[in-house]
């Protein structure tokens, strides 16, 4: 018998081991939960609850730089498809960067303690 067998008690593996998911403290196998002992489900809302979250952010960020470019910088017609490149780069990048950090926080908020 393994040494691993031994110290699970009486042969266990890993993929036969209950344990409660940090998130929604459901008991599930140890193989279906990821390495913060997130299940399935709770990955997937979160990623979702993140998604929301960084398009909100992202749309606030693109809307203070347009205003800014608005009010401030006052671009003449010939290069207004730039200054909307500008725009549209900081909607997606904002957004992208939002979803990612509201991801971690969310992760990092409900671990185990």
């Amino acid at each position: 018998m393994s040494a691993r067998g031994d110290a699970a008690g009486g042969g266990a593996t890993d993929a036969t081991l209950d344990l409660a998911c940090t998130s929604c403290r459901l008991a599930k196998r140890a193989s279906e939960l990821d390495r913060l002992l997130w299940c399935g489900g709770c990955v997937v809302q979160a990623r979702e609850r993140a998604k929301r979250v960084g398009w909100a952010a992202g749309v606030v960020l693109a809307g203070a730089l347009a205003l800014w470019i608005y009010l401030v910088q006052q671009p003449s017609r010939l290069v207004i498809g730039g200054w909307a490149g500008a725009v549209a780069a900081a909607l997606w990048l904002g957004a992208k960067a939002a979803r990612e950090l509201c991801f971690g926080l969310l992760r990092l908020g409900r671990r185990q303690r």
